[in-house]
């Protein structure tokens, strides 16, 4: 029985080294991509999914990049790099905190790429004191909920706009004008090219007052052409 655990013991950590071998990104693919040269101790199937993995990157002088699936050139950098680029986007200038998935994504869409990126991108969120504290807000402070009373269907509206939304429409809209009734949860909509002053009370003259009659309250926010004298005056 010890004999057999020995073997197996010594079995795992040659399947470890193997892995090590086959994933040292920025020196094994670009010593192979310049000289053709393979790793020390690499056996054959080794060297065979070194010829595979290589077929994705590009070696611009001593710059290794990998080509992604949409052709974009990303930039492969080591451990330390890796981390830096980690602790920047995810608790750096912006302070943004996104999950695991999401700042691994990021990373990619700026141009920068490891072998490694989405497991160590989990373990950096796993490892983030704040994530671990506030994610999923269950254990922020609780505040009052405060509920909006609807005094029956159509009484109640709130407006506001979707967009500019890319690529436009055919007709050349790029914006969806939204009023929802909170009662009944009815939603009128129409798309415009802009939203002006002009189209918005247009919209709510043809497509609320005269459709449910003149409500009682209009939701809004603070932009000028949702909020402005021209609804004020046509409500009143």
């Amino acid at each position: 029985m010890v004999d057999a655990l020995a073997t197996l013991s010594s079995m795992v950590q040659a399947n470890q080294d193997r892995e090590m071998t086959i994933h040292r990104q920025k020196s094994t693919e670009r010593e192979y991509l310049r000289k053709g040269v393979y790793p020390p101790r690499a056996m054959e199937n080794d060297k065979t999914t070194l010829r595979r993995l290589v077929t994705g990157f590009f070696l611009s002088e001593v710059i290794l990049y990998k080509r992604s699936v949409d052709l974009m050139l990303l930039h492969c950098v080591d451990d330390r790099e890796a981390q830096e680029i980690m602790e920047e986007e995810h608790e750096g200038t912006f302070d943004t905190h996104t999950n695991g998935h999401a700042l691994a994504c990021k990373t990619l869409r700026v141009g920068y790429y490891w072998t490694k990126i989405e497991s160590d991108c989990y373990q950096h969120v796993k490892r983030c004191m704040k994530c671990q504290v506030y994610m999923d807000n269950i254990h922020t402070t609780p505040s009052a909920l405060h509920n909006l009373t609807s005094l029956g269907s159509f009484s109640m509206w709130g407006i506001d706009v979707i967009g500019p939304i890319e690529p436009k429409a055919s007709n050349g809209h790029r914006f969806i004008l939204v009023a929802i009734d909170y009662f009944t949860k009815w939603v009128e909509a129409a798309s415009y090219a802009s939203v002006t002053k002009s189209v918005v009370f247009k919209f709510f003259k043809r497509d609320i007052i005269c459709r449910y009659g003149l409500s009682a309250h209009i939701i809004t926010n603070d932009e000028t052409n949702l909020n402005n004298k021209t609804m004020i005056e046509l409500c009143e």
